[in-house]
């Protein structure tokens, strides 16, 4: 059993927590707690409010309030926020307690002692009309790198610098704008040169860090480190601990890091074991220690933190800082104070989503090596196409058919069966389970979640290909059987993403408590025969999406909600293929449609296809789609897929057909439709059985039956718009005698086409 302690950024106690901030710590490190709780390892997982920071002093002054008011309010939202979003933290404080107090200043003498703390009369920036001293984000001005003109005296928004306030360019008050003047006042410093050898080594011996990480630690290495203030003019945080320093409180970060100590300790209080966080904290005990915070806070946890940790002495070094870069909105930041924004802060978010739904996203689009864009479009589309299309439509089916013909209770394997014969299921479900493990272990979380979703597109696959509806009993019970298994796995993988739909998924297969601590390999062991599924329910029940900010309720259906909505659905040349700048999956495409203008196309066909491959293919488009803003590119249609196995396969047009040509019943002047509406619409794969009579046709849509006008050849693989779900009928898609719109090779009959 290893011990592991985890640390996640405390939040400044001035707003609400946003979805950035969940992609880009919260969410990371609870799934790595999660994760290793399921391994049976040790864990403590902390993090609280920073109530001390100037940034809740600037939000008092404008509310005309007091910072412990702001700070209680805010730290009373974000804790609800955590709670309902499943943040398992096993002690979320703040800044402002006892503990935390005694522990800064325990700190602070230490280093004092060691001699790694200095006092120094500097020139600080003061406000003559209000007569203070002025906290490095109450003066404002022009960055010296990148001149944007609203840099802090902290830290440059636009372009992420680190900064003290005498390099700003024209200091000003932000209180009233006026000049700053600079006077002279004593400071203790961190004498960070002194411990610049010891950082060194430190950085030195971990070399498999993060690249973005190591590259800004580097540099303010290679830099020279300089002695850095930790005390500020102020009345508001943590006192100095010797006379005549009454005006002066702990600057925020020298506080805010050692909270992770603070926190600790507090955790050990309350479970009635004072001591217990040494465990976790002495120099020589076995422990991992893991920090997840945004690419902004890289240098405070491996300079600033590991430099008091060392000139204290006898404290545990951070083993690795997992960083991650920003989830952006609209090309920028998330910003507290935009009012554009207010619908991704968490208590929005929340009100109206699911947790699960919330921690899908900011699993999926974790900006684990990049920046990466919030857009309200994908964040329903992905919902719907892998939550519910994919995962929960795969455990309902297996488990109403276990209901149905397995009288609700895990069917025997037929007799002779192997997990590990040439086609078993086991060897691939443990090959899975390591490769899971091995990308939580080396804290890649995004590549963990991505392999766990393979396995869904996977089970999806060979569920289908064993259409277990209409099987002999023998396969049908080795078909429910391997696909139980694969969702007790799921269930298991995906819990330190997604914890309330895997609690229930692990119900619904009958278990009487959620997965619990140590049962991480149990994702291999088969279920038992004859074990009595709990009742079933949709996982992930669709649920009509609330418009973000910048979205538009759907128009009524063209024609009338009891008429089909149209697809002009077009044929194109792909010309020109480029990489999305920030989505790993995403290609900008122009497509080409036979006349003299051009289509944009944002398409997420990376995984599937390389350039080369659909530089000059020809494409089926849905040319009559509203156009959507994916990830700050408009896209002025869809091209069609099929679902097959875990790939999107191209729809491909016959020779015969030039670009340009439309499938009957659409064409120029064909009514937008919205992508809602798209997806309330059928479009399958069928292949088809034989005629029907009346000039009519009979084709299997994956399992059932419909009849499709025209006399088309048997055994034609063909693609069909239903009249609804479950519908009997449908209609084949043709080019008005040119022939019918094939299926795309390798497709099988039910297969979605999106």
């Amino acid at each position: 059993m290893a011990r592991i302690f985890i640390g996640a950024g405390w939040p400044y106690a001035n707003a609400a927590v946003h979805i950035g901030g969940v992609a880009g710590a919260y969410l990371p490190a609870d799934a790595f707690a999660r994760y290793h709780r399921l391994r049976g390892n040790e864990v403590l997982f902390v993090s609280g409010s920073d109530v001390h920071g100037t940034p809740i002093l600037v939000t008092a002054e404008a509310e005309g309030s007091s910072p412990a008011v702001v700070s209680a309010r805010f730290d009373g939202v974000n804790r609800e926020a955590f709670r309902a979003l499943g943040i398992s933290f096993d002690v979320f404080t703040d800044t402002h307690t006892v503990v935390h107090e005694r522990t800064v200043q325990e700190l602070f003498l230490a280093l004092l002692e060691n001699g790694f703390v200095g006092r120094r009369t500097e020139e600080i920036a003061y406000c003559p009309r209000h007569g203070r001293f002025l906290p490095d984000r109450y003066v404002l001005g022009e960055c010296p790198y990148c001149h944007s003109p609203t840099a802090r005296g902290d830290e440059c928004d636009a372009c992420g610098r680190i900064l003290e306030v005498r390099q700003l360019i024209g200091p000003r008050c932000r209180l009233d704008g006026q000049p700053a003047e600079f006077r002279p006042s004593e400071h203790f410093y961190l004498l960070l040169d002194k411990l610049a050898p010891q950082l060194e080594e430190f950085v030195a011996a971990h070399p498999g860090w993060r690249s973005n990480v190591l590259g800004i630690t580097r540099n303010f290495l290679s830099g020279g480190l300089h002695p850095t203030s930790i005390t500020r003019d102020l009345d508001w945080g943590v006192p100095i601990p010797l006379e005549g320093y009454a005006s002066k409180r702990f600057y925020v970060w020298f506080d805010a890091v050692i909270g992770y100590l603070s926190a600790s300790r507090e955790w050990a209080v309350r479970s009635g074991r004072p001591e217990a966080w040494r465990r976790y904290w002495a120099a020589d005990e076995p422990v991992r220690a893991y920090y997840f915070v945004g690419k902004d806070n890289v240098f405070f946890h491996t300079v600033v933190w590991p430099a008091i940790l060392l000139g204290a002495g006898g404290l545990q070094l951070p083993t690795d800082v997992p960083a991650n870069e920003w989830m952006q909105i609209a090309g920028r930041k998330i910003s507290k104070s935009a009012p554009a924004d207010a619908d991704v802060f968490l208590p929005s978010l929340l009100a109206r989503y699911p947790p699960d739904l919330v921690r899908f996203y900011a699993a999926l689009l974790t900006p684990q090596n990049r920046d990466t864009e919030f857009d309200w479009d994908e964040f329903h589309q992905v919902a719907d196409e892998i939550l519910s299309n994919q995962y929960g439509n795969l455990a309902q089916r297996i488990l109403v058919l276990c209901r149905e013909r397995a009288e609700g209770r895990v069917p025997a394997p037929p007799p002779g069966w192997s997990p590990d014969g040439p086609d078993g299921i086991g060897d691939r479900l443990r090959l899975a389970h390591r490769e899971i493990a091995r990308e939580f272990e080396a804290v890649r979380l995004k590549e963990a979640f991505d392999r766990a979703l393979a396995e869904v597109r996977e089970a999806n696959r060979r569920f289908h290909e064993a259409k277990p509806w209409q099987a002999s009993p023998e396969d049908r019970a080795r078909a429910l059987y391997e696909g139980l298994w694969t969702l007790k796995a799921l269930a298991i993988w995906l819990a330190p993403f997604l914890p309330f739909s895997s609690d229930e998924l692990w119900r619904m297969l009958g278990y009487p408590f959620a997965p619990e601590p140590g049962t991480w390999d149990e994702a291999v062991e088969p279920p038992e025969p004859g074990q009595r599924l709990g009742e079933v329910r949709p996982l992930f029940p669709r649920r009509e999406p609330r418009p973000g900010p910048a979205e538009v309720a759907p128009a009524a259906p063209p024609g009338g909600a009891d008429r089909p909505v149209p697809l002009a659905i077009r044929v194109g040349r792909i010309e020109r293929v480029e990489n999305h700048p920030s989505a790993d999956k995403l290609y900008l495409l122009t497509v080409d449609e036979g006349g003299p203008g051009r289509r944009s196309l944002v398409a997420g066909l990376r995984p599937y296809y390389t350039a080369e491959e659909l530089t000059g293919r020809r494409v089926a488009i849905l040319a009559n789609l509203a156009p959507r803003t994916i990830r700050r590119f408009t896209s002025q249609g869809m091209v069609l897929a099929a679902d097959v196995g875990d790939r999107a396969v191209l729809l491909a047009p016959p020779p015969t057909v030039p670009e340009g040509t439309f499938v009957t019943g659409g064409d120029e002047a064909s009514p937008t439709i919205s992508y809602e509406e798209f997806e309330k619409t059928p479009l399958v794969i069928g292949r088809v059985e034989g005629p029907a009579g009346a000039g009519r046709s009979r084709v299997d849509v994956g399992g059932r039956s419909v009849e499709v006008p025209g006399t088309l050849p048997a055994s034609a693989e063909v693609v069909v718009r239903l009249d609804g779900p479950g519908a009997g009928t449908g209609t084949a898609l043709e080019f008005g005698g040119r022939g019918v719109f094939p299926a795309p090779t390798g497709s099988a009959p039910g297969a979605r086409v999106r």
